[in-house]
């Protein structure tokens, strides 16, 4: 019997690229506080009370992980924003290692609930933790004042903490400058952070005639200078395009 009440808004099965050097299972919960304009589940914003299809749904997903117990590595929570749901991803953590105790569990945050981090971060194995912009720019993109504190107060705690981590950047180039990632980058290096990614940005409607140009959306991976001066300033770069 499960004792989680945690509500699910999506599951991948089998997934290589969510959890480092694992085969994980990712299970997406519904809610998150900010309105990020690139965001690709817009319909997991939407707070709401669980039901009895969330409690279906995860006795369903708690099935396929037994099923696949030889053959995953990981699950990771991701959203909307997995933190909101702090108590009900200890108790669905628990239902996993009931019968996989050796599953590693993985997190996808933008660490806009510091005090709910510090809640479930003992249960959490690896963090792939969002930094959207420089703390002053926060705003453009969540659309909620103080985003940018509560999210640098988050990072600045799990690493505290010591725990395994990646932080990353989707490089919106309706927003962000290359000095704002230069800026990111020296930041969270000067916090303590090793490693570092820089997605590509994807419009979510793809059809809108003012997305900005591919050359706009690519000119973070295509200047070998300013790509040279990130990796001087970062441990270890990835760049994902």
């Amino acid at each position: 019997m499960s004792k989680s009440n945690i509500i699910v808004g999506g599951f991948v099965p089998f997934t290589t690229i969510d959890y480092p050097d694992k085969i994980s299972a990712v299970v997406f919960l519904q809610g998150c506080p900010w309105r990020c304009i690139y965001c690709s589940n817009p319909h997991l914003f939407e707070f709401r009370k669980p039901t009895q299809q969330d409690k279906e749904n995860w006795d369903y997903i708690l099935n396929v992980l037994k099923k696949r117990i030889k053959t995953l590595d990981a699950v990771v929570f991701s959203g909307g924003e997995a933190s909101v749901q702090a108590e009900e991803i200890i108790t669905a953590v628990e239902d996993i290692h009931s019968f996989a105790p050796y599953f590693k569990i993985g997190l996808h945050t933008n660490g806009c609930f510091p005090e709910n981090l510090k809640k479930i971060s003992p249960y959490i194995d690896w963090i792939g933790f969002d930094i959207k912009a420089p703390c002053h720019k926060y705003y453009d993109i969540t659309k909620v004042k103080g985003s940018g504190e509560r999210a640098f107060e988050s990072l600045e705690y799990l690493l505290s903490q010591k725990k395994d981590l990646e932080v990353r950047t989707t490089a919106d180039p309706t927003i962000l400058t290359k000095d704002d990632i230069k800026e990111i980058a020296k930041t969270i290096t000067q916090m303590g952070v090793s490693k570092y990614a820089i997605q590509r940005y994807r419009p979510v409607d793809k059809e809108n005639p003012n997305n900005p140009k591919q050359s706009e959306i690519m000119q973070f991976f295509t200047d070998k200078d300013f790509i040279d001066e990130i990796k001087f300033i970062v441990k270890n770069l990835e760049l994902r395009f």
